[in-house]
C-alpha cells in the first residue's frame, strides 16, 4: 500500500542522513549490544510559563476562559480509508457507540481513492465529517492545509477539557501539528528513524560509532564501503523493481529532519550545500543499469529473517525500512548466529536531536456540524484503550500498523507482544530510543515528487547541480506561494 511504501522509501533515509553531514552530530545509539542514547527537547508549543532566557520573563499561559464546548447534536459522521485509518477509527467508534449510546453515528469506510477525492473536495467546501483521520499521504501538502485554516484550533479544547493533559503525549511529535500558535493537527502515532547495520562493516570501513555520529563521518563510511563492495547498496532492496536511488534521496532527507518549506517563516528553508551533500551520495551509490534481482536471494517473503543475513555478506551498508522492535531482535539474532553483531544508529537532525515521522493524525474540520462529538472521539483515539490496543482479527497485532503511540504510557503495552520473550535490556533501550524524539516532520508527497523530478537528475547525470538545484528552489518556492 502507497502508506506501507511510504516507510520503504530509501531515497528520504539519504536525504535524512544528510543533515549529518552539514557539520551536525548524528546520534549513533546502540543497546547494550547495539549502543545508542537519545536526548529529550528542552521546549516546545505546548509547554507554557517556561522560564525566559537571558533574564527573559516567562512566557504567559494563553487565556481561553472565553471557550465554550460546542453545544451537543446528538450526530457523529465519520468517514475514514478501507486500511490504516479503519483498523484505528473502527475500534475506537465501537468505543464511542458504548460511551454514548446516545448520539447517532454514521461512519463510512471507503476506499483510498473515495476517501482522497472526499477529503480534496468536501472538506474545502465545509461539507464531509466531523473528524477527520488521515496520513500524510492523504492530503495533498498537511502544511498548506493548516495554513488555509480549513481545521479548528484545539489547544482552547485541550486547555477547557480537565479530562485530557497534553503532558500525557510526547510534545515533540504532538507539536508538529500546531501552526502560527494553533493546534490544527493531532498527531496519532509516529516513526523514527533507526538504521540498521553490521558491526563488522563498521569496523571494515574504518570508522568508529563516535565517528559516525557526525556528517563528515557516516558520508566517510558511505563512500569507504562503496570502494570496497561497488556492487553494493546504500540500503536494502526495496523489491519494487525501481533503481535504489529513488527511495535513498527520500529516507535521507525525511530521516534527519530536512524540510522543503518553512511555512510560518514563508520561505524555502533547504540549504543548497546540505541538499548537495546528500545528493552527492546518492549520485555515489547510483547504479545505471541495476538490477533488482541482484538482492534476489533476499526473498521478500521471507525478508525479516534475511536482514541480518544481508548486513553480514554486504549487499547493503543498511537496512532502514523495517525498525520494529521484532525485527530488530531478530535481525540481532540472525547477525549473532553468524559472529557478527547489530549496530542501531539513530539518525539525528542538525541539533543533534532525533526528528520522528508522523504516520497518522486527526482534526476537526472547521466546517463539521457536529465538534463535541468530534471531540469526544478524539479523546477516544488518544486515550490507552486504543493508542495500547491490539486487534485480536488480525493475530493480536497493534490497532496502528506501523510507527508508535503518541501517548507516553502507551508503549510498554504497545510493544509488549513483540517484546515477550527478548532482551529486557534490548526492549528498554529500544523503548527509550523510540520515545527520544526532540523534533517531528510531515513529508508530504507533494514534496517527495519535486525532490526526486528536480534532483535525481542530476544523480543520474543528465543535469548539472547549478540547474538541478535553481530548478528545484524555484519549483518550490512558486509551489510555497501558490
Amino acid at each position: 500500500m502507497k502508506r506501507i511504501n511510504r516507510l520503504i522509501s530509501l531515497l528520504m533515509a539519504l536525504c535524512l542522513t544528510f543533515p549529518m553531514f552539514a557539520g551536525c552530530d548524528s546520534e549513533t545509539v546502540s543497546s547494550p549490544s547495539p549502543q545508542g542514547g537519545g536526548s529529550a527537547k528542552p521546549a516546545d508549543a505546548s509547554a507554557v510559563n517556561q522560564a525566559g532566557t537571558d533574564g527573559e520573563e516567562a512566557e504567559t499561559e494563553p487565556d481561553y476562559s472565553w471557550f465554550e464546548m460546542p453545544e451537543e447534536t446528538g450526530k457523529l459522521v465519520v468517514y475514514t480509508d478501507g486500511s490504516m485509518g479503519s483498523s484505528v477509527m473502527s475500534p475506537a467508534v465501537q468505543i464511542f457507540k458504548e460511551h454514548y449510546p446516545e448520539i447517532e453515528v454514521d461512519f463510512k469506510v471507503m476506499g483510498d481513492a473515495e476517501f482522497e477525492t472526499l477529503i480534496r473536495t468536501e472538506i474545502p467546501a465545509g461539507r464531509g465529517p466531523d473528524l477527520l483521520i488521515f496520513t500524510t499521504s492523504d492530503i495533498p501538502d498537511p502544511y498548506k492545509t493548516m495554513r488555509t485554516g480549513l481545521f479548528v484550533d484545539l489547544n482552547p479544547y485541550f486547555a477547557s477539557d480537565e479530562e485530557i493533559d497534553l503532558g500525557d503525549f510526547l510534545s515533540p511529535v504532538m507539536d508538529e501539528g500546531v501552526m502560527n500558535g494553533k493546534r490544527f493537527l493531532v498527531p496519532l502515532n509516529y516513526e523514527v528513524p533507526i538504521l540498521k547495520m553490521a558491526r563488522s562493516s563498521l569496523e571494515e570501513v574504518g570508522v568508529t560509532e563516535e565517528e559516525i555520529k557526525t556528517c563528515d563521518g557516516f558520508y566517510e563510511a558511505a563512500a569507504r564501503f562503496h570502494e570496497l563492495y561497488p556492487a553494493a547498496t546504500l540500503y536494502i532492496d526495496n523489491f519494487y523493481g525501481v533503481g535504489p536511488e529513488n527511495g535513498d534521496i527520500q529516507n535521507v532527507f525525511s530521516a534527519f529532519g530536512l524540510r522543503l518549506i518553512d511555512f510560518e517563516a514563508d520561505r524555502v528553508s533547504v540549504e543548497e550545500e546540505l541538499l548537495k551533500r546528500c545528493a552527492d551520495l546518492v549520485k555515489l551509490y547510483y547504479k545505471p543499469d541495476y538490477n533488482p534481482d541482484s538482492q534476489a536471494i533476499i526473498e521478500a517473503s521471507d525478508r525479516l529473517y534475511s536482514v541480518g543475513w544481508a548486513l553480514h555478506n554486504k549487499y547493503c551498508l543498511f537496512d532502514g525500512v523495517f525498525t520494529g522492535l521484532s525485527t530488530c531482535m531478530q535481525t540481532a539474532w540472525r547477525l549473532k548466529a553468524m559472529d557478527d553483531e547489530l549496530v542501531l544508529i539513530a539518525q539525528t537532525n542538525r541539533q543533534n536531536g532525533v526528528t520522528a515521522e508522523l504516520v497518522m493524525n486527526a482534526a476537526i474540520p472547521v466546517g463539521a456540524a457536529n465538534k463535541a462529538s468530534a471531540w469526544k472521539l478524539l479523546k477516544i483515539l488518544l486515550s490507552d484503550d486504543i493508542q495500547a490496543g491490539h486487534d485480536e482479527r488480525r493475530y493480536g497485532l497493534p490497532y496502528f500498523w506501523v510507527g508508535y503511540p503518541v501517548r507516553r504510557a502507551s508503549l510498554e503495552a504497545f510493544l509488549a507482544p513483540e517484546a515477550e520473550g527478548g532482551d529486557k535490556a534490548f526492549v528498554k533501550w529500544f523503548m527509550e530510543v523510540v520515545q527520544s524524539p526532540t523534533d517531528a516532520m510531515m513529508f508530504p508527497q507533494i514534496h517527495r515528487k519535486y525532490l526526486k523530478e528536480e534532483i535525481l537528475p542530476y544523480v543520474r547525470g543528465t543535469r548539472s547541480w547549478p540547474d538541478a538545484y535553481k530548478r528545484f528552489f524555484n519549483t518550490v518556492e512558486l509551489y510555497k506561494d501558490e
